[in-house]
């Protein structure tokens, strides 16, 4: 039987369905159907092809409105109310029931995952939303994957990597972070320099971000020069001609990566960087058009000058210090900003303290505790322990440094407040380190009080308070506090025994004394040396006369 030929733009495969439809219902060699003739059974098969044609059609106008419905529904994601996002999961929940069709199920998968993931950074229930984004993430991929549809793929796994290096704030630190770079890394497979560029950048961006805090839990060095590397990538992209704000985001995150990698190698080099990094935002974060932006880098800035200042031009780049964290605060107000506020003043608070040492002394350390008050009127036990804590051991340090030059004994006393204050909330349970730092400037505060009045107790107290620090600040775990606290525990010996039990105390202070010289060698601390072996020469004297 010969077929007509029909003038229709129709698939193979709508032809092949008709016909398969047509050869089930109707045996074409029968004798009643070779009666029918040719151009009826013709006319018949166009009929079906048509009907399948008809329904086709009917398929992707309801897949294309049902798209469109995900896609208007999609633009609820970002909203800051989360009332709406919660609306718009319910409502992605009920397309989901009426539809089977798979590229709509990835779809709205994805974009689940992503009302979780803003609804959590609302701060709406942090844990608990990042895992269901996550679970839509992971779902997504089932319909997303890498051959069948790399574009939504990639997009899909930058968006896993955004959920876990979030989780990483709230749980497992490590395990999530380690999950976020596999997901950002699988997302450059598709997003490559070359073919989505801007994309590309984010991703990059975005890793760099995941190596940068996974750099606070192991291999600081490595993992903040994966973070280096991937903000460059970015800003291969990202120009400043091109997309001025992601180029300036891009230089502000790299500063921070400088700035920490500084701590562990290449100090001056680095925080040069850094500077350098911090001063190309600040081009684009200009105080009138992203006043926000502009006090955070300058802020940032501020603590890259303070920590060059430890290397070269002390009182240069501390004066540059102060100037950017003055800049900060013209913006972090304690009306507007007050968290930001309070560590902006304790950071300047800390520049001011270290510019006491070169020259102003009394007047910089004044200023330095009128910061230090101004960042406790926000930072109080209540509400943020952690940095009251902090803030109130620094003003104990610049107390103890006040009494060198005037009024001795009342800014010990207040020093001694202060770092009883600190021990609040820095128990040897939960922050041991810096229960014994604050153990120790305690133990200097007493020391110092000793040589003003009621020496006996004032020593005793010193004494105890290094013998704290040294629960901690053990030999092999901090070797060079250690034998910083032993010299000073031998100081307070040495003081303590021109009062009572001589030739004991005198015994603990050359002991002391004798501990903190195993690590503080001549060839390794020299000048360090030198004072540990002028104090036991003394003791030794001592103890002979």
């Amino acid at each position: 039987m010969i077929l007509s030929s029909f003038p229709l733009n129709i698939s193979a495969n709508f032809t092949q369905s008709a016909l398969e439809w047509f050869g089930q219902h109707l045996d074409v060699n029968s004798p009643r159907m070779e009666a029918v003739g040719d151009g009826v059974i013709s006319a018949v098969i166009a009929a079906v092809i048509l009907y399948f044609l008809f329904e086709r059609r009917k398929e992707k106008r309801a897949k294309a409105s049902l798209m469109r419905q995900i896609e208007d529904l999609g633009r609820s994601t970002n909203s800051s109310d989360a009332k709406k996002i919660e609306e718009t999961i319910a409502k992605y929940e009920e397309l989901m029931k009426s539809t089977s069709e798979t590229d709509a199920y990835g779809q709205i998968k994805l974009n689940l995952g992503n009302c979780r993931y803003h609804l959590a950074i609302l701060g709406h229930e942090k844990e608990n939303d990042l895992k269901e984004a996550i679970l839509a993430y992971k779902e997504a991929l089932n319909t997303f994957t890498i051959k069948r549809d790399p574009v939504n793929y990639a997009a899909t796994q930058n968006n896993l990597g955004a959920a876990y290096s979030t989780l990483a704030e709230v749980r497992d630190k490590e395990e999530n972070l380690k999950s976020a770079i596999e997901a950002y890394e699988q997302a450059l497979k598709i997003r490559t320099v070359e073919r989505y560029p801007v994309d590309y950048a984010m991703t990059q961006n975005n890793l760099g971000a995941a190596y940068q805090t996974f750099a606070e839990v192991r291999d600081k060095e490595e993992n903040l020069k994966s973070a280096i590397e991937a903000y460059e990538q970015a800003l291969k992209i990202y120009t400043v001609e091109h997309y001025p704000v992601n180029y300036t985001k891009a230089q502000n995150n790299l500063g921070l990566a400088y700035t920490t990698l500084a701590e562990v190698k290449d100090k001056e080099e680095n925080l040069k960087k850094a500077i350098e990094a911090y001063e190309q935002a600040l081009k684009i974060y200009t105080v009138e058009r992203y006043p926000v932006d502009y006090a955070m880098t300058q802020n940032n800035l501020g603590n890259a000058y303070r920590n060059l200042a430890e290397v070269r031009d002390k009182e240069e780049n501390l004066k540059s210090a102060i100037k950017a964290y003055e800049q900060a605060l013209k913006i972090r107000t304690v009306e507007r900003y007050p968290v930001d506020y309070a560590m902006t003043q304790n950071n300047l608070g800390n520049a001011y303290r270290n510019l006491a040492e070169v020259r102003d002394k009394e007047e910089n350390l004044k200023s330095a505790i009128k910061a230090y008050e101004q960042a406790l009127k926000i930072r109080t036990v209540e509400r943020y322990p952690v940095n009251y804590a902090t803030t109130q051991n620094n003003l104990g340090n610049a107390y103890s440094t006040l009494a060198e030059v005037r009024d001795k004994e009342q800014n010990l006393k207040s020093a001694i407040e202060a770092y009883e204050q600190a021990l609040k909330i820095r128990t040897v349970e939960r922050y041991p380190v810096d229960y014994a730092m604050t153990q120790n400037n305690f133990g200097n505060a007493y020391l110092n009080l000793a040589e003003v009045r009621d020496k006996e107790e004032n020593c005793n107290n010193a004494i105890e308070a290094y013998d704290r620090a040294l629960k901690i600040y053990t030999v092999d775990r901090y070797p060079v506090n250690y034998a910083t606290t032993q010299n000073n525990l031998g100081n307070a010996y040495k003081a303590l025994a021109e009062v009572m039990d001589k030739e004991e105390k005198l015994k603990s202070a050359i002991e002391a004394y004798e501990q903190a010289l195993k690590i503080y060698t001549s060839n390794n601390y020299p000048l360090l040396h030198e004072t540990v072996t002028s104090n036991l020469e003394k003791a030794r004297s001592m103890a002979s006369s």
